[in-house]
């Protein structure tokens, strides 16, 4: 990326007014640079919701893993990162702060769904989501299966995606849904059908 095209890149971002949008610029930024090093940046968890529900669930940061057979060293995501002007890193190269947008860097991707890998579009760049199938399932999980049984943030924020997928917004395989939610990884099926359940009826 040019240094032109790095200052029209935060010109938009700085520019923007809605968080999301703004949000998903930065992770559009981001992903440009790591794909011009051969790494294959994907957003995933909260983060993804809030891309898919356009906002409806903010998660505050945006957390990316890495697919493909190379995961960046934290020596290569420092060289990267500081190509944008202002960035400040915090948590030893995991986590990066550019104005009120935060980015955390973590480890290579895990995921079930078989489905491929979501793209969004920005007028900086592709921005890779992890199957909604998988995000559901995994935030059910969070939910109402792990740990405590219950967690109130987590269970909205699966609801909020539940009914973006119920309307029509997001497209999803049923099947595959399912599927991870029934894998040895979540066995949350009860949990997911409950949720959609609930979600349907809040929407009659």
């Amino acid at each position: 990326m040019t240094t032109d095209e790095m200052q029209r890149a935060l010109a938009l971002i700085q520019a923007e007014t809605d968080l999301n949008a703004k949000a998903l610029l930065l992770a559009g930024l981001v992903s440009e640079l790591f794909r011009e090093h051969d790494f294959e940046p994907v957003v995933v968890g909260g983060s993804a919701i809030e891309f898919y529900t356009d906002g409806a669930y903010m998660s505050g940061d945006t957390d990316i893993y890495w697919a493909g057979p190379r995961t960046p060293t934290m020596e290569q995501r420092e060289v990267i990162m500081r190509q944008i002007p202002g960035i400040r890193c915090h948590g030893g190269g995991k986590s990066w702060r550019i104005g009120d947008l935060w980015v955390d860097l973590l480890g290579e991707i895990d995921y079930l769904a078989k489905q491929a890998f979501v793209i969004f579009e920005t007028l900086v760049g592709e921005v890779l989501l992890i199957p909604v199938e998988d995000a559901l399932a995994g935030r059910v999980y969070a939910a109402r299966k792990y740990v405590s049984g219950y967690d109130e943030k987590d269970d909205d924020c699966a609801k909020k995606l539940m009914s973006a997928v119920l309307t029509g917004s997001i497209p999803i395989n049923w099947d595959e849904a399912h599927r991870i939610a029934a894998s040895a990884k979540y066995n949350c099926l009860a949990e997911f059908d409950a949720v959609k359940a609930e979600v349907q009826e809040e929407l009659v």
